[in-house]
């Protein structure tokens, strides 16, 4: 397989920076492991966590504007710069390494991919484009239509791209929207390293919720980043139901972001601090998806989430918004709980169900867990992933 050769492109490379940033390294890492030569080109961060890479791949740090940022998904002068600075820091080493690589695989359908689909379509090199999700700010899928006339050529100039890795059919849908064909589309879901995930024992869980101080309560848990689109409040709306039902309840909200001072200022009016915890980002966020007992994903839009694959992987039962992968992820009823996108009483109703039978959130979580090794393994998706290289170069 020496004959594959590979770049890389992820404005976030790093296993603590959310899923495109843990997805995008995991599976670089796997397929280097199967053969193909790989090297990365992301921005140069400060403030994260300190990590190790792999030595024997080549890691290209693109210095930009507020190198301690990492989600980009408001549009403003901010974001625009950081997407400027990381285009031209990308077209410059795409053409200077340009005989180091057949095909440039993004992370990401956005502002790198769109300024530099001319300059690899003069190198002649293969593109594939990984979108991150359906009706995603400025993004491939979401194009056709928007942002005056911008959009319209937007998606004409994505149509020169090879392929797209939809991870939903929400997301295949939103890029035939924007009049990519069908053939350029392929389904690759995201995916789970299950060495990473194992789930303990009950009497190890209440061993663990007692070193936290919440012994004797039923888990709920929230991971994920604290914005807009990720629907806590609507989680947190619903839980004052759940508050007025059930004092063993206690729900964990794991993560930071924007609206993280405005969600504490709900749980404030709504009186629930007793039943509330904001525990911000975490590095060990294993550790409280072993003391949970129900994790609860309440997005308003989302691609393929990977806090719920890990959830899953736990063998933890979980209820999730009707929306993108989640879809595609949980079978309702049978893995787990889907309930429409934003609404509270359902959500509500969900929780009160599962926190009412334990026989259904073991029934649940055993699914959950078969669900993930089955069909969302990293070593299989890794695989697909070279097949496509390799059909891209044939």
């Amino acid at each position: 397989m020496s004959d594959l050769r590979v770049c890389i492109v992820s404005a976030v490379y790093h296993l603590s920076l959310g899923g495109l940033g843990r997805q995008a390294q995991l599976l670089s890492e796997k397929i280097h492991e199967k053969g193909v030569k790989i090297f990365v080109i992301t921005r140069k961060m400060k403030g994260i966590p300190e990590q190790d890479y792999r030595k024997d791949i080549e890691i290209i740090r693109i210095w930009t504007p507020c190198a301690n940022v990492s989600v980009l998904e408001e549009v403003g002068i901010k974001s625009l710069l950081i997407s400027l600075f990381f285009s031209l820091g990308c077209a410059w080493n795409l053409f200077k390494k340009r005989n180091a690589y057949e095909i440039v695989h993004f992370h990401g359908a956005r502002a790198a991919l769109f300024f530099n689909i001319p300059v690899l379509k003069l190198l002649g090199k293969k593109i594939l484009a990984k979108v991150s999700a359906a009706n995603h700010a400025l993004e491939a899928g979401s194009l056709k239509g928007n942002y005056l006339f911008l959009g319209n050529l937007l998606a004409w100039l994505v149509r020169k791209v090879d392929i797209f890795i939809a991870t939903s059919d929400e997301i295949r849908n939103s890029l035939l929207h924007d009049e990519i064909t069908g053939d350029k589309i392929v389904r690759i879901p995201n995916f789970i390293d299950m060495s990473k995930y194992s789930a303990i024992k009950d009497t190890q869980k209440d061993i663990l919720k007692g070193q936290f101080g919440i012994e004797g309560k039923i888990i709920v848990t929230f991971s994920g980043r604290i914005v807009p689109r990720k629907g806590v409040e609507v989680l947190l709306r619903a839980w004052d139901r759940i508050t007025k039902e059930f004092n063993n309840a206690f729900l964990l909200i794991l993560g930071s972001g924007s609206s993280l001072h405005e969600m504490g200022k709900i749980v404030s009016m709504l009186k629930m601090e007793e039943s509330v915890n904001f525990l911000g980002w975490r590095s060990d966020t294993n550790d409280f998806l072993n003391i949970t007992d129900i994790f609860v994903l309440p997005s308003l839009q989302e691609g393929m989430p990977n806090s719920l694959l890990e959830a899953m992987a736990f063998g933890l039962p979980c209820i999730a918004s009707r929306i993108g992968g989640a879809v595609d992820v949980i079978e309702d009823g049978i893995s787990g709980i889907l309930f429409e996108s934003g609404n509270m009483s359902e959500l509500a109703s969900a929780m009160v169900r599962l926190l009412k039978d334990e026989k259904l959130r073991k029934r649940l979580g055993e699914e959950a867990r078969k669900r993930i090794e089955d069909s969302f393994s990293i070593d299989s998706i890794a695989n697909e992933y070279v097949k496509l290289y390799q059909k891209l170069i044939a």
